[in-house]
């Protein structure tokens, strides 16, 4: 994600990258004084870690760098002057939702996993900053499952392609009804770029927008990527994978003006050219 962030930002603004091993967000001393330097109009904190139902990570873990982690960056770029602060946290606090009823930025948080969970916390902990900093400006932005080059997780777009191409069967589970979504890493590189522009000029407060686009039923994907690279889906028995998480993201497209550019055909297209190779 930050690749792709940059190259969208450093079409109009000025960027300079935080990273590990150097910077750790567990420990505001590694960045501390650099940031203070730079003295930069935003932050935008894409650090965590990944993870889902199958992750293996402690909830230890995924509490301290996406909670604590967060909240000391955010702490320390206010304690340097930054007042605009840009924050990732994921489509996943909410768990699940029955097909049609989509999750929007007000609907309540119920996730499924420690990565979840720890993306919530985060959220909560910054609405709780805020109320401490009111001159702060924090956009939050939950985006859904992100397909892309050099990306970290094998969503199932991947992993059905993968399949396909090694000879494999595409397998869903129970009757491959229930419902994902699905971004191109440069929409939602896009996306970030659109919701810091959006915080350099609104006033103080706390801002939430959900990233995300491609909705579909599971088999749907699965047919659809069976029709252009041939192969065959077959039904498993259901697990705790098998469930639905869509949203309804009318009120970014109004107040960001954004939407995702690339549609699933477009998604399944380049996944293939990029595992073929």
């Amino acid at each position: 994600m930050g690749k792709a962030l940059r190259e969208k930002l450093r079409l109009e603004h000025n960027v300079i990258i935080f990273d590990l091993p150097e910077s750790d967000i567990r420990n505001p001393e590694t960045f501390k004084k650099n940031l203070s330097a730079v003295k930069a109009d935003a932050v935008i904190n894409l650090a965590a870690i990944l993870g889902g139902v199958k992750n293996s990570a402690s909830v230890s873990d995924f509490f301290e760098v996406n909670v604590m982690g967060n909240l000391k960056l955010l702490k320390t770029a206010y304690e340097v002057g930054v007042k605009n602060y840009i924050f990732l946290s994921s489509l996943s606090v909410y768990g699940e939702n029955k097909i049609g009823e989509h999750r929007t930025p007000s609907s309540p948080f119920n996730p499924k996993h420690s990565y979840g969970a720890s993306k919530a916390a985060a959220e909560f902990s910054t609405m709780q900053f805020i109320k401490e900093t009111p001159d702060m400006k924090i956009v939050t932005l939950r985006p859904t499952m992100v397909l892309g080059e050099n990306t970290v997780i094998s969503h199932a777009p991947i992993e059905f392609i993968k399949a396909i191409l090694s000879g494999k069967n595409i397998e869903i589970y129970g009757e491959g009804r229930h419902e994902r979504e699905w971004l191109w890493i440069n929409d939602m590189a896009l996306g970030i770029v659109k919701a810091l522009e959006y915080c350099l000029k609104a006033g103080p407060g706390h801002y939430p927008f959900i990233l995300s686009g491609n909705r579909t039923a599971m088999r749907d994907l699965a047919e659809k990527i069976v029709s252009k690279l041939g192969g065959k889906v077959v039904l498993v028995p259901s697990t705790n994978q098998a469930f639905t998480l869509t949203s309804d993201v009318s009120e970014t497209e109004k107040i960001l003006n954004w939407s995702p550019q690339n549609n699933l055909d477009d998604i399944i297209n380049k996944l293939s050219g990029l595992l073929s190779h």
